[in-house]
Parts: structure tokens; C-alpha cells; sequence
């Protein structure tokens, strides 16, 4: 699964993309006039954005207070299984 979106702060915009795979997930979140924040976890039970969460400190120390959290696209991960039978959907 791959969720991007962004955190509005009172002294900017930080835009975010975390991915989750089998066994981590991932988040890298860019900040304006400052270094990207790159964090990986190995837990497969932790969500997108609960990882989202337990890092708006790290957000708030960049960008001020948090005015909001918006995600903008999530993109599911389908099986090749599931695939296939979309595609028999549509033919038949």
C-alpha cells in the first residue's frame, strides 16, 4: 500500500510518502528548506498512517503547530490473483 499526502503546520507544508510492504513500512516526508525525514519500521501490524501519527512531533518541531492532515492518493497493492479476475470480469 502506498498513501501520500501532506501535513499543513503554521510555518509550512510538509509533503509525505509512506509505503507498506510485508514486513515494514516506510515514510519519507519532505520540508520546505530543510532535509527530508526518512523512517522505516519492521512492523507489519502498523499502518500508513498511524505511522503518520506517532511522527507529528518530528513534523511539528519542523513546520509549527499542525493545522491538519490530508491524504491526497492512496494506491492499493493487488495480488496477481486479483488481477486476473478483473480481467475475466471484463471480458466475460
Amino acid at each position: 500500500m502506498l498513501v501520500r499526502g501532506k501535513v499543513v503546520g503554521k510555518k509550512g507544508i510538509a509533503r509525505f510518502e509512506v509505503q507498506k510492504e510485508r514486513g515494514s513500512v516506510t515514510l519519507r516526508a519532505e520540508f520546505p528548506d530543510e532535509e527530508p525525514l526518512d523512517y522505516s519500521v519492521d512492523c507489519p501490524c502498523l499502518e500508513p498512517l498511524e505511522l503518520v501519527g506517532l511522527l507529528l512531533p518530528a513534523f511539528e518541531e519542523r513546520i509549527g503547530e499542525i493545522e491538519g492532515v490530508f491524504v491526497e492518493e492512496v494506491e492499493e497493492e493487488r495480488s496477481v490473483l486479483g488481477r486476473i479476475k478483473e480481467l475475466l470480469g471484463k471480458t466475460f
